[in-house]
Order: C-alpha cells, then structure tokens, then sequence
C-alpha cells in the first residue's frame, strides 16, 4: 500500500511526522507525496490554538473531499493533537475516516491501518508523543534538522492545553539523542535545532537537574555539524551554565528562543508565568550581548490593559529581542484562561497586536542597520537563476528557518544547498537582509573537539 502524510503544526509535529514514515516503511509500506497516488493518507493535526484546530479539520475535509472524488479509495487516518483532544468524537464529527489515534499511542497507528475493521481507534487516554523511533524518514532536502530532545510539559500556563495533550515532561535518554544526531550528520545535515515544549528543562526527571548544557556540548563535538540552534526554552530553567556553553561552543548558534509572553507582572501572573522574566532577560542582554534573542508575545489577554500595553511596549523597545512573533490571545474553552473575566474585544486585541508588532520591527531594522558592513557566514538554502546571476537564499547563525527571514544575495555561479558562504550584510527589506557575497565556502566548517 501507499501511504502520504500531511503535517500540520509545530516542527515537533514534524518530527514526529518523520518519525512515522519510518515505521511505515519499515512495516511495508510505500511512501508517496501526492495524495492522488496513496491508499492511505495520514493527517498529522496541530489542535494548540483555535486557528490551528480550524487548520486540522479544514485538511480533514479536504480529505474527505478527495476520497469521494476516488469512490472510496483513500483510507484516512487522523493522528495527534486533535484526536488527543476530541478523543471518541472524532468519528461523529468526521465518520468518514477510517481510523484516528491519539499522542499517547502513535507507536501503534500501523497496527490500526492495516487492521481490517472499519473505523477504529487505538486511543490512549493517557496523552504523550512519539518520543524516540529507531529511524526516521527527513521530508526536506535542506541542511538542517529538528533534534526533539523531550515530550510533554510539567508548566501549567492558563492559556495552554500543552499537558493535557502531551502529558509530563519526558526526556530523552542523551544517548538516544547523540545517536540520532549521528545518524542525521551522516545523512548530510549540517545544523540541529534542538527543540521541545520545554528545551531547557532537559534532565529535570532524568537526573533532578537541567542539565542541557551538558547535552549541548556532546552534540557540538559531533564534527560534521556546523550550527546547533536553541528553540522553546523556558525562562526560569536558563542556566549561567547553558549561557556559558552557547557563548563560548564555537559552532552553538548565539542564538536563543526565549518565550517570554508578557512582561506585565500581573498579565504574568494571570497566564501563570515566570514573574522574573525581566531580569532574566535583563541579565542574558548585559552579560551575553553576542546572543541573539528571539520571542513571542500574547496580546489581548483577558484583563490586559492598556497600561499593560504601553509596560510592554515600553520593554521591547528596550531592545533586548531582534526577532519576535507576536499573536493574539486564543481562547481555549479547555484552557483556565477561558474562564478568567474581563476578555479583550478581538478588534481591540488585533489593534494591540499590530503595536507590539509594530514596535519590534524598529527594533529589528535598527539591529540590522547597527550590522550594515558586517560579513557573516550563511548557508545556502534555494539557488535560483536569472539572466547572467543566480539568487541566492541563505541563512545566518541568527537566523532560524521559516520564521525568520532569509539573507538574500546575487552570485555569479550557483551555490550548492547546504554549503556555505561569507556576505556582507546591505540593508534589510522587511525581516529579510540583503547582501553581497564575499567568498563561498562550499561543504562547511568542520565540527569543533
């Protein structure tokens, strides 16, 4: 049989995705891209946030859609957050699948898709992920890849469904994750993204203590990996010894994605957050000037005022963040958010949203323009022709993919994906930076002992 999966979501979601190739190979089957070609398609959903619930059901849809259009030949099969969080009433709100599974049990959704019986579910109520699988099948031909080093959340922030839908905070053995990261060195990836609900709380269960820095330095001995990226870390479990590791590994991206969500003491306390966010930024700015910061914001949650705007408006423009992803308050019925009085009119949020977006953007540009003049080294990421050049799109060490912007230069010869080369930094349009190139660097810089 062949089988296509669609991934919706978050880069956990996409390994996890790959992860399911995997099995599915190993079980017999064959993997395609185009729907038209499978027997089975395998939505991967992402149910965080409303849009994302929205997103699901509408891909189900156009399942359903498609399996009509072949009279019936396409078996779907619904996995993840949005079984997690329907559980039974999948099937009376799309009785057109065949099968959904929920995130405690992804192990076993081959068993359900070449069971004979017609919708069935494997449905854990206990929630969890697909922590770890022997292979793993990379949907991208590009030079990086996501390292998921843990499952599940132990925080309780009011706005997030986060635990109820992956349960508690589980690490990953370090051996697993070196062996993985081997694995995905030899197969030509050059930066890991180290990623999680919850990255810094790395060894919390394992050994009573964070000890991601420990796990980063492993990783950066591994010498066919050029970069590693930090995403999702939690404010209170940065310690001085990660900061310490990401500053001075010379091939750890002085790079961090911090969350912080507000900086209102008492939005903070509301959305049960870290009220000591400030100065732990405070204290990354000052001691680690060289690590770039990125974020998000949550605006217009309930009780926000504008008081509490003009707060965080007034700490973004103290510069500390190059880059931030600012959304607007998602009400989740199964969140204790959602029974917190004094919710914000969505328009009056919307308006909020487009200040603080606003706000960080001079932020960025006024970065960018401090780097006018700066060479820095990127990796190759699309090489695309035009009369007599090539258009290059690249990426620095302080640029995450996909949600960062790309550097951009001419070439007078193509570049290969995934090699790298040195530019000098023009100006910036929008969050993308034009350059010039230096000198190419074709393969990379060696891992570091």
């Amino acid at each position: 049989m062949k089988a296509a999966i669609i991934v919706l979501g978050c880069p956990k979601n996409i390994v996890e995705s790959e992860y399911i190739l995997a099995i599915l190979k190993d079980g017999g089957f064959q993997i395609v891209s185009d729907l038209q070609e499978a027997d089975i398609a395998i939505v991967h959903t992402c149910s965080f946030i409303d849009s994302a619930r929205k997103e699901s059901e509408k891909t189900i849809r156009d399942l359903i859609d498609i399996k009509e259009k072949k009279d019936g030949n396409l078996k779907i099969f619904v996995s993840g957050c949005l079984p997690q969080l329907l559980k039974e009433s999948m099937l009376t709100k799309f009785p057109q699948i065949d099968g959904y599974i929920g995130t405690g049990s992804l192990d076993k959704l081959q068993n359900i898709i070449k069971s004979q019986k017609q919708n069935i579910s494997q449905f854990s109520f206990k929630a969890g992920g697909l922590n770890y699988s022997k292979g793993r099948i990379l949907s991208s031909n590009l030079a990086y890849a996501y390292l998921k080093i843990a499952e599940g959340c132990n925080h309780k922030c009011s706005f997030c469904i986060i635990p109820d839908l992956r349960g508690k905070y589980i690490s990953r053995s370090e051996s697993s994750l070196l062996n993985e990261a081997k694995q995905l060195a030899a197969a030509g990836i050059k930066e890991l993204i180290i990623i999680a609900q919850d990255t810094t709380s790395y060894g919390i269960d394992l050994y009573n203590a964070f000890v991601l820095d420990k796990l980063l330095v492993k990783l950066s001995k591994i010498k066919e990996i050029s970069r590693i990226r930090l995403l999702y870390a939690y404010p209170n479990s940065i310690t001085d010894d990660l900061l310490k590791v990401i500053s001075e590994r010379e091939n750890i991206c002085k790079y961090m994605d911090i969350p912080v969500q507000h900086i209102s003491k008492k939005i903070l306390s509301l959305m049960r957050r870290p009220l000591n966010t400030r100065k732990i930024i405070e204290k990354i700015s000052e001691n680690y000037p060289q690590i770039v910061l990125r974020t998000s914001f949550i605006t217009g949650f309930p009780q926000e005022t504008k008081q509490d705007v003009k707060e965080l408006l007034s700490f973004i423009k103290e510069g500390h963040f190059q880059y931030g992803g600012v959304f607007k308050y998602s009400d989740n019925k199964e969140a204790l958010s959602s029974i917190l009085a004094g919710h914000i009119a969505q328009k009056e949020a919307q308006e909020r949203k487009v200040l603080i977006e606003n706000a960080q953007y001079d932020i960025f540009k006024t970065k960018i323009e401090n780097l006018k003049g700066k060479e820095i080294e990127v990796i190759t990421e699309n090489c695309r022709q035009k009369d007599n050049n090539w258009t290059i799109a690249a990426r620095s060490d302080f640029q995450s993919p996909e949600i960062d912007g790309s550097t951009i230069f001419k070439s007078p010869s193509p570049i290969p994906i995934g090699s790298f080369a040195k530019v000098k930094i023009i100006s910036n349009s929008g969050y993308n930076i034009k350059a010039a190139a230096v000198i190419p660097l074709y393969g990379g810089v060696a891992g570091r002992a």
